[in-house]
């Protein structure tokens, strides 16, 4: 009862992944069709949405609440989830203190190969993704039908969790020439653009968990093929 209770949430998430890469190839195939006819159609107001990062003099935001018995707060930064946002906190926040924020930036562009490259980039990001959930639609069809310890499975997951942590690097390595690319372009007044890669430590330790988990794998399945020659 057990194992059958085991094979149902198997292919239950097997379903869930197989929905999941239909989606993915279904966004990629038009994305790739678009790219591929963008040359030959004439696309009128061209916009284009980049990350931007920026800081602001926190002393310029201020918050107060008499009722509370707080005469006034300063804006901090903080995060959540963590993406860096605005936040405020009581107490002096100094006289240099200075708010950074991440978010995006969105503006028309007469460049077409600018646009093109940006969407070449979310083609590749895309073409990863449903590498990543091809690779563990396999490694859930093998739960699903009872046989975990495959040899296969062990490399799999070694791939997911390498490309876990070269997605995350070429994805901070994006955002950061996004961020020099606004830094050279843009000005606004009482902000001041800057360029950061914005690494996800978080990112990189999940990728490690996976190559752990990888391991694990390859030495089960080498107990599952010696008790079997034993047997």
């Amino acid at each position: 009862m057990r194992t059958l209770g085991k094979r149902s949430v198997a292919s239950f998430l097997t379903s869930l992944l197989n929905a999941a890469w239909y989606v993915v190839a279904l966004a990629l195939t038009l994305a790739t069709c678009l790219v591929l006819l963008f040359p030959f159609i004439n696309v009128p107001n061209m916009k284009v949405t980049i990350p931007a990062s920026f800081s602001v003099d926190s002393r310029m935001h201020h918050l107060t609440a008499p009722s509370l018995g707080i005469g006034e707060a300063q804006s901090q930064e903080v995060r959540i989830g963590g993406v860096p946002g605005f936040g405020f906190g009581t107490g002096d926040a100094g006289p240099d203190a200075q708010l950074r924020v991440r978010g995006s930036l969105r503006f028309p562009t007469q460049s077409r190969a600018f646009f093109a490259g940006n969407a070449v980039l979310f083609i590749a990001r895309l073409a990863l993704v449903l590498w990543v959930l091809g690779q563990l639609r396999a490694v859930f069809r093998t739960l699903r039908d009872g046989r975990p310890f495959v040899p296969a499975n062990a490399t799999r997951i070694r791939w997911i969790g390498i490309a876990v942590i070269v997605i995350e690097f070429a994805r901070s390595a994006i955002v950061f020439f996004e961020n020099y690319y606004v830094l050279n372009h843009f000005s606004a007044d009482g902000l001041r653009f800057d360029a950061w890669p914005d690494l996800s430590v978080f990112a990189i330790v999940h990728g490690l968990i996976i190559l752990v988990i990888a391991e694990v794998f390859s030495a089960g399945t080498r107990l599952d093929e010696e008790q079997s020659l034993t047997v």
